[in-house]
């Protein structure tokens, strides 16, 4: 049985984008240097799940730079969640949050 990896201090972040592919994923670029990579998950082509202790502040500021004009991104920080289906992994959330 392998052992589950650390969990550092954090909270749960969903960033959500309102831009073209190619700018996703020059966020998911930026987002995977400055969090650990089992710390980032992908939900469909323009969301990611984060855990870390940055403010949601912060991390929007991490990925504005690399937005073009018209293009959005949402950061917002939660402890409460429900999902269903394979796209989000309920084990991560809750080793993560509540």
């Amino acid at each position: 049985m392998s052992t589950p990896d650390p969990i550092v201090p954090g909270t749960l972040k969903l960033i959500l984008f309102d831009a073209p592919a190619d700018a996703v994923a020059r966020a998911s670029a930026c987002l995977r240097e400055r969090v650990r990579d089992e710390d980032v998950r992908s939900i469909g082509a323009y969301a990611f799940i984060i855990y870390n202790g940055a403010d949601p502040a912060d991390v929007r500021d991490w990925l504005a730079s690399l937005l073009g004009d018209g293009e959005s991104v949402l950061v917002t920080e939660f402890e409460r969640w429900s999902s269903r289906g394979d796209a989000v992994d309920p084990r991560w959330l809750l080793r993560r949050g509540h």
